[in-house]
């Protein structure tokens, strides 16, 4: 688990660059009668849209340009008197500002039954549709602070200067202009940037992946409480506290307290933290986060962001690992705002919100430039001096517990988990399964990239029950064209035993411990022998694929050859059924979408299609005179409670298949079902044994997540809190198998038929011990009730 990136994704921000010669005036703002320091302290020069806040500590940094001196200097805190003080070209470079608190006459409240504070708030969702109606486009100066600590102490800062630009239909775009960072921390890894941080005045507001309704939505009133609390003052206006709470308990929301400035009914301060809705799952034990955030008009029709400022706390933990607190805080200053202005079009010709201004940034750059930055803190100043390279986040987030042993990978090598072969080139694992006709198989695979357009394999093994080696290699060629299409093709070779049952769930070993446990068998095999040709194109971009091949293949029954398990039963497992045995030589074309989706037994929602054509015929030299087709389709749809990180989702599964000519029993297809109380998503779970089979067959497997959320509403928070969820699933599904075919009257087999239409629904109690879940279901067109255990749905 790396840090930088999971960091990364939580500290996000940007600010600010001067375009002439300017005056830079410093110093504090505090409290005229005790002397306490007031931190964020909004700095505004008078008529323009420029300013700056005061630090955690109260001290600030102002830079005015000689075009404005002398300039009058506005000094506003909520709950304070404001004041003004004139900057001439002569004036001393440290100013202090010394506010008086404020006087609140208390305004009249009419007692009704809707509380004040919709009132208010109903008007000020009012105003704001009326001036965020003329607001196009803005341009604007940003400086964004980052910090990261752990339990004792800072471990890294970044900071930036960028200029941010915002349109009303193309949305935000930002281009970095000036940065530094602590020593270990590298340039490349500075992404501070304040177009990604909230704007507390939008109908919606993203927080860590969730969509959270604004506390100025048109909608709000439906989404929230507001109970006006108190009154304070600001510039002689009243000021209107309002608590915040949500309205509904399962959507994700804020809860907190905003400011309203009475006659103008505009939000100028909010303190807020998203409700207990907004939560992760494992490894993630708690996520804690605050956001606070400044308003102003500047003394014009339009209320934009002063700052954001967020602070939070996230603690990692699980089995084995338990990582420090990651602490993070960020602070981001905007000024200087051009309104409607007209934005360059470059800006919006790419997709990326962030740019990098290579004529400008250079390490450490904010050092060397008289940039409008917020003061760092005595604290923040030690950090800078202290941190070095070797104060790696690595280190300062290092985990304790019995697997964090296995956390470093310094000692890697590139023979995979075959360690001991050193510098071996490529990489080795190892290959095993048991079943009923291979006994134990033991073996290697071997890849190595030989080049980024060659690519080799090979793979070898033995077979203790039919005493026969299994082995192959192949070669691929690959190249990537100019628009980005990727091709390739190639051959390989093989002598092996091959799974009858096509299953694109269960591996042969996935199989292996069932069949050690005494299971009779899932799947039924054969040899095979031969090589196949194939090509390939893919679009990446569009995960877009079209493969094509030929194979010929010599393949042969093969006989059951032990009936040993660990339980000490005998003649336990069922005969191996013998194939139609013969040469198979066909072409075939497969065409989808994310082919290239490795199954993860349903942990995590999966989207793909697959075609394919397998054709099969005597002008080949084939013995074999048929064409099959099949077709696979997995989808996810968000239902409920999409403005959450992890919505409510519905899953599909499709799979089916025909077929013209002759089939070869090695050719039917399969429905898969419960193996050994195991039931993985996309399989029959009332049901267990073999496999459906068919000449033509077709399944569909449907199941809506629930995660958490019916818990949530019977208020079970022990389980919410455990992430136990709750997941409701249903199958159907039916096989044609042609029980008088030539073969299988030779062979006496008898494929596993639906017996006509087969349906089945259950329930999951999903999340115990953040891996499991369990499985209950049951038979609808016959009495049959099976519990099985499959592995989570954790996205």
């Amino acid at each position: 688990m790396k840090i930088i990136p999971f960091a990364t994704l939580l500290l996000l921000l940007a600010i600010n660059l001067p375009a002439e010669a300017q005056h830079t005036i410093s110093g504090t703002v505090s409290d005229a009668e005790t002397g306490e320091s007031l931190p964020s302290t909004n700095i505004l020069i008078e008529g323009t849209y420029q300013g700056t806040i005061t630090n955690a500590d109260g001290t600030y940094s102002l830079s005015i340009p000689d075009s404005l001196l002398p300039a009058t200097i506005i000094v506003r805190y909520i709950g304070y008197q404001s004041t003004k003080k004139t900057i001439k070209r002569e004036s001393a470079s440290q100013q202090k500002f010394l506010l008086k608190p404020a006087i609140t006459d208390m305004e009249e409240i009419v007692v009704t039954d809707e509380d004040p504070g919709v009132r208010i708030m109903r008007e000020v969702i009012k105003r704001k549709k009326q001036w965020r109606k003329k607001l196009a486009t803005y341009k604007a100066e940003a400086y964004t602070r980052q910090k990261l600590a752990n339990d004792t102490s800072i471990v890294s800062i970044t900071e930036s200067v960028s200029e941010v630009f915002w349109d009303k239909e193309k949305g935000h775009r930002e281009v970095l202009k000036s940065k530094r960072q602590t020593k270990n921390i590298k340039a490349g890894d500075n992404f501070a940037g304040v177009s990604y941080l909230p704007n507390f005045y939008d109908d919606n507001i993203e927080i860590s992946g969730f969509e959270i309704v604004g506390v100025t939505h048109p909608k709000a009133l439906d989404y929230y409480n507001f109970k006006l609390v108190d009154q304070t003052s600001l510039d002689g206006e009243t000021v209107f506290k309002i608590e915040v709470s949500p309205k509904r308990k399962l959507q994700p929301l804020f809860k907190g307290t905003v400011y309203v400035l009475n006659i103008e009914y505009a939000l100028v301060e909010v303190n807020l933290t998203p409700n207990e809705v907004v939560s992760f799952p494992p490894p993630v034990k708690s996520f804690d986060l605050d956001y606070q955030q400044q308003f102003n008009n500047y003394g014009k029709a339009f209320w934009l962001p002063v700052d954001v400022r967020i602070g939070g706390k996230i603690k990692i933990s699980m089995v084995g690992l338990d990582f420090p607190m990651i602490k993070f805080n960020q602070l981001a200053r905007i000024t200087n705002y051009q309104v409607n202005t007209t934005l360059p079009d470059s800006l919006y010709e790419k997709k990326d919100l962030f740019s990098v201004d290579s004529t400008t940034v250079e390490s450490d750059s904010l050092i060397h430039k008289e940039v409008n930055t917020v003061p760092l803190s005595v604290e923040e100043e030690e950090a800078y001096a202290t941190l070095d390279s070797t104060a790696t986040l690595e280190e300062a987030f290092k985990p304790s517990g019995f697997l964090s042993r296995f956390m470093d990978d310094d000692e890697g090598s590139g023979s995979g988990a075959l360690s001991f072969l050193g510098e071996m080139p490529g990489n080795i694992s190892p290959d095993a399964r048991y079943n009923r006709v291979d006994e134990l198989f033991a073996g290697l695979k071997y890849r190595l990239d030989a080049t980024d357009w060659l690519e080799f394999n090979a793979d070898g093994g033995y077979s203790t029950g039919n005493k026969k080696w299994s082995y192959g290699g192949g070669l691929t060629l690959n190249w990537l064209s100019k628009d980005n299409i990727s091709s390739s093709f190639g051959g390989s070779y093989h002598a092996e035993t091959v799974n009858r049952n096509h299953s694109r769930i269960y591996s042969p070993f996935y199989a292996s411990i069932p069949n050690l446990m005494g299971n009779k068998g899932y799947f039924d095999y054969f040899r095979s022998e031969g090589f196949r040709l194939f090509s390939s194109v893919k679009l990446p971009e569009e995960s877009l694929s079209i493969n094509a091949g030929f194979n010929s293949n010599k393949q042969r029954s093969l006989l059951t050859t032990t009936a040993y398990d660990i339980t000490g039963r005998s003649n336990n497992y069922r005969i191996n059924s013998p194939i139609d045995e013969g040469r198979m030589r066909s072409i075939d074309l497969t065409a989808g979408y994310n082919l290239d989706n490795n199954y993860n037994f349903g942990a995590t929602s999966q989207d793909f299609i697959m075609f394919k054509v397998e054709h099969s015929s005597s002008k080949l030299g084939s013995d074999y005179n048929f064409t099959r087709y099949e077709t696979k389709l997995g989808w996810s749809f968000p239902t409920f409670y999409q403005r959450r990180f992890m919505p409510n989702t519905l899953d599909i599964n499709i799979n089916a298949g025909t077929y013209s000519g002759n089939i070869p029993i090695q050719k039917l297809g399969a429905v898969d079902v419960a193996l050994a109380n195991t039931s993985p998503f996309g399989v029959l779970r009332a049901t267990s044994g073999r496999p459906f089979e068919g000449n033509q067959y077709v399944s569909l497997n449907i199941e809506h997540n629930f995660r958490t959320v019916p818990f949530e509403a019977l208020g079970l928070r022990p389980l919410v809190e455990h992430n136990i969820g709750l997941i409701a699933f249903g199958g159907v599904a039916r096989t044609w198998p042609d029980w008088n075919t030539p073969q299988n009257a030779l062979s006496g087999f008898q494929p596993r038929g639906t017996g006509g239409t087969y349906w089945e629904a259950g329930a999951s109690i999903n999340g115990i011990l953040g891996i499991f879940r369990v499985d209950f279901a049951t038979r609808l067109d016959k009495p049959a009730f099976l519990v099985n255990i499959g592995v989570a749905r954790i996205f």
